[in-house]
């Protein structure tokens, strides 16, 4: 089993912080283990952040037990130091909830009471803090404390019972597993995330009205673009429909290219001003001569029907 231990000194200059984790998991073969790499994950994870760090040191032992890590920050510690450990302290949290049985975490601080803390390490005849529920599951599932029995409940005379109404059975539908919550700052980004999608999704509907984000995301193309860090959906929607925006404009300059064809291919007009159709001409009395306004004159006492 793995033990992690977190604790804080109160000093002249502030707090200083430690985490330490010893002992193997025993979840499974070497290589196979996913809580030994979890844990390993984690304790790096917080190693590769304080490094270069002045206030911060790291120390590695190798002992008949399994390896043991220790990391701790000297005080004064700034705020994201701090931060890093609460990160790492949560990591810890959720695997010593999920898998008791081969991980315990301990949090011996004075803010440990909101976290799991272990009944172990603390003296016989000691009074023990009130335990929330997770520590409650832990600590059952440990062997260090008996579950509570259920209260009794009064007797009540026996009645003699109806016959109940036959019932159509119904499929027993599995129990699903029980997931522990992200932490806040995992909330709160996915919470900004929704919103900034939301926001460029109105954005899009203003020059698309039928866009909808997520019928788009049905789309592995476009599924696989949102998963990029920094994507929008815009930019997401354009490069998924790249293909279909392509062959639409290749197929409005082909119809282009023929229609200008056929009009070049037909015989041009008496105007020859445009390959379409001629401008329709119709005769001006205003231009015309003494000598035609009279004939007109002439072909209109005669009966004739004059069109201008």
């Amino acid at each position: 089993m793995i033990k992690v231990c977190y604790s804080e000194l109160d000093g002249p200059k502030g707090l200083s912080l430690r985490l330490e984790a010893a002992g193997h998991a025993g979840y499974a073969p070497a290589g196979q283990d996913i809580v030994c790499a979890g844990a390993s994950t984690l304790m790096q994870a917080l190693v590769y952040l304080l490094a270069g760090e002045e206030s911060a040191r790291s120390d590695a032992w190798d002992e008949p037990e399994g390896p043991r890590l220790a990391v701790a920050a000297q005080a004064p510690v700034a705020p994201w130091v701090q931060g890093a450990f609460e990160l790492a302290k949560a990591g810890f949290t959720l695997l010593a909830e999920r898998y008791p049985d081969n991980l315990r975490f301990a949090d011996v601080s004075r803010s440990g009471q909101q976290s799991m803390m272990d009944l172990q390490l603390f003296a016989e005849g000691e009074a023990a803090p009130a335990l929330s529920p997770e520590q409650t599951r832990q600590a059952v599932a440990a062997g260090t404390l008996k579950p509570e029995a259920p209260a009794a409940q009064p007797e009540v005379p026996p009645q003699t019972p109806a016959e109940p109404e036959p019932q159509p059975e119904t499929p027993a539908q599995p129990e699903r597993p029980m997931l522990p919550p992200l932490p806040l700052p995992v909330q709160n980004t996915v919470r900004s995330l929704h919103a900034r999608w939301a926001a460029e999704e109105a954005a899009m509907r203003r020059s698309q009205p039928g866009f909808d984000l997520k019928a788009e995301l049905k789309n592995p193309e476009m599924r696989r673009l949102m998963q990029l860090p920094g994507m929008r959906v815009q930019d997401a929607y354009r490069l998924a429909h790249y293909e279909d925006a392509l062959r639409t404009t290749a197929q409005t300059v082909e119809q282009g290219v023929v229609e200008r064809v056929q009009q070049r291919a037909a015989r041009p007009l008496e105007n020859g001003l445009r390959p379409g159709a001629a401008a329709s001409v119709r005769p001006d009395v205003a231009a015309m001569t003494r000598a035609q306004r009279e004939a007109l004159e002439r072909r209109v006492l005669h009966g004739a029907q004059i069109e201008l």
